[in-house]
């Protein structure tokens, strides 16, 4: 029997929450692994936390003060769970929704790689339309990773990937170890990116299942950094913002990732908003 450590966390969005628990629990049983889930609510005032110790008293429930975003949130759990030891980890957002075979999907896409020594990215859809949302990504070209990308899209096989986003991903112990922890210098968003990037440059296997394990609706650009509609001014100021590319984070990223063109790529990560390429 292996075990897995489900790692979440949310804010502010109750029925979202307890939606995507109940679909985690909803799945298929399994009967070679069993499931134990890290939730950090990060300080909502929603009632989010009184609702999952009441319909999920078995939830590890950590409580956060509203700054941790999501890396940060997802770091602790993460380190909560390690601390404990499993088999195998796993990512979830709150508001991707699993199809009742996705664990199993997930682990039968780790045991296609010789060994199981993969990390397994999940590919999501939107539920009303079918389109693919989240998932994975193949660089495009060396040099330019991980800011030139074409999105994979499932094809009924593994596929190979080097970018991931972070909805649904399975990460087995003997690679968490390797990796360790998601970085906190991450506030919100890149974290995940920069785990992937971290884990093709030591070698990695990254795979996309090869079908759809869930949905999840594309975040909007409504009132942040990408909103034409908005004044320059505010796009600026969502842009150096904790959910659009503050600086320690985006410099980190692009000196860590970007090779010797990293200055050019953060450069032209805020010149792009402020002159409406973007």
């Amino acid at each position: 029997m292996q075990t897995i450590a489900v790692l979440m966390t949310c804010h502010n969005r109750r029925e979202t929450t307890i939606a995507c628990l109940d679909a985690l629990f909803g799945s298929d049983p399994l009967h070679d692994a069993s499931l134990e889930v890290f939730l950090v609510d990060d300080g909502s005032i929603d009632g989010t936390a009184e609702a999952v110790k009441k319909c999920y008293p078995e939830v590890h429930l950590i409580l956060g003060d509203g700054n941790l975003f999501w890396n940060r949130g997802m770091h602790l759990a993460f380190e909560r769970a390690m601390q404990i030891g499993f088999d195998a980890y796993l990512w979830l957002n709150d508001d991707t929704m699993l199809r009742r075979q996705a664990i199993q999907n997930l682990l039968q896409t780790k045991l296609s790689e010789s060994g199981g020594e993969a990390i397994v990215t999940g590919a999501v859809c939107d539920h009303d339309t079918g389109n693919s949302t989240y998932g994975g990504a193949r660089y495009l070209d060396p040099v330019f990773r991980p800011f030139l990308c074409e999105v994979v899209l499932p094809n009924g096989l593994p596929q190979e990937v080097d970018v991931i986003n972070g909805n649904v991903v399975l990460i087995p112990n003997s690679i968490a170890r390797k990796l360790g922890n998601i970085d906190p210098v991450f506030e919100h968003g890149m974290g995940d990116t920069d785990y992937a990037m971290r884990a093709r440059k030591l070698d990695v296997k990254i795979l996309i299942t090869a079908d759809y394990v869930g949905t999840c609706s594309v975040n909007g650009t409504e009132g942040t950094y990408r909103d034409k509609n908005l004044s320059l001014k505010a796009r600026i100021s969502q842009l150096f913002s904790r959910k659009g590319r503050p600086f320690r984070s985006w410099f980190v990223m692009c000196w860590r990732h970007g090779g010797w063109l990293w200055p050019i790529h953060f450069i032209w990560g805020y010149m792009k908003i402020i002159i409406g390429r973007y």
